[in-house]
């Protein structure tokens, strides 16, 4: 579809009384056809935020939304309002997240722009095609460490939770990269148990892993989880702040308990099983150590692939 005139568009507008209306007509965007009737000197004339509007405004920042998922878009239509006159009162109302993420096409179209301009113009700072120096790379590197080793004990804390946080968003887990990223022992690794690929630590861990599975297959617990959910101490300041079970098992009756299997209980493990037990009193853990393995090591003619 070719590009709409000034004429068209000034006629569609005065047509239709809606920038919107008039963007849907020539596919373009809202925002560009009110700056460019903005820059014809047409006059378009601003209207008070209803109640009715204002409520929807605070129902959709509420909701929260990504940068470029359409979702203000979709607002701007419905209110036949401009993006920049719903974000000054989103704005005004405290509504406003300067946190908020892109979309994946947002952050892929901005990151393409950004290379785009890269190639074509000068950097910014004159450094386009240089490299630092040895000494200087020895400097940034001593000053970084100076600044991390300033860190207090609370902000090492903080930043590690973080991380921890983030992995479980993007991994669902806390264990190491996929295969093939990450070099393990022959002890711990990725493996197929149940039809489920999962990163064992341990080869207890496997072999417990497999007995559970066995367990559900001869009916006597309902389904069986690894590592499925983190427990967070919000009142710890320092020290374990974070508990991550090995199992989660669904019994018969469709309640859960939590499974440890512990070769060597350190002091960390045993902190964070004494906070678990202290701040999640309501869930039941279980803790699988040697003398289990020990007691029932007949299982290795029982069970498939037990190693």
């Amino acid at each position: 579809m070719k590009k709409a005139t000034d004429s068209e568009i000034v006629r569609a507008y005065q047509e239709l009384n809606s920038v919107w209306k008039v963007a849907d007509r020539f596919n373009m965007c809202g925002q560009s056809v009110h700056e460019r009737l903005k820059k014809l000197g047409i006059s378009i004339p601003t209207k008070k935020f209803t109640e009715h509007e204002i409520a929807r405004v605070q129902e959709v920042y509420t909701e929260g939304f990504t940068s470029g998922d359409g979702k203000l878009d979709a607002l701007c239509r419905e209110l036949n309002r401009q993006k920049t006159s719903i974000c000054r009162k989103a704005k005004s109302l405290k509504l406003t997240n300067t946190k908020r993420l892109n979309s994946e096409k947002k952050s892929k179209e901005q990151a393409t722009i950004t290379k785009k301009w890269m190639k074509e113009n000068e950097h910014p700072q004159g450094m386009k095609g240089k490299k630092h120096s040895k000494e200087t790379k020895k400097i940034i590197g001593e000053r970084s460490v100076e600044s991390q080793n300033s860190f207090s004990s609370e902000k090492r804390e903080k930043i590690t939770t973080k991380i921890l946080q983030t992995r479980l968003k993007k991994y669902g887990t806390l264990a190491p990269a996929p295969e093939g990223n990450v070099k393990v022992s022959w002890k711990q690794g990725w493996r197929t148990i149940g039809g489920k690929k999962k990163y064992f630590r341990s080869r207890w861990e496997a072999n417990y892993a497999r007995w559970l599975e066995w367990r559900k297959q001869n009916g006597e617990i309902l389904e069986w989880e690894h590592e499925p959910e983190t427990f967070w101490f919000e009142k710890i300041k320092r020290g374990a702040r974070s508990y991550l079970p090995d199992f989660k098992v669904i019994k018969l009756d469709g309640s859960h308990e939590w499974h440890e299997v512990k070769g060597w209980m350190d002091q960390r493990s045993k902190t964070k099983i004494k906070r678990f037990r202290k701040y999640y009193s309501k869930e039941k853990l279980e803790i699988f150590d040697a003398k289990w393995f020990k007691r029932n090591k007949n299982l290795a003619y029982l069970i498939k692939e037990w190693e």
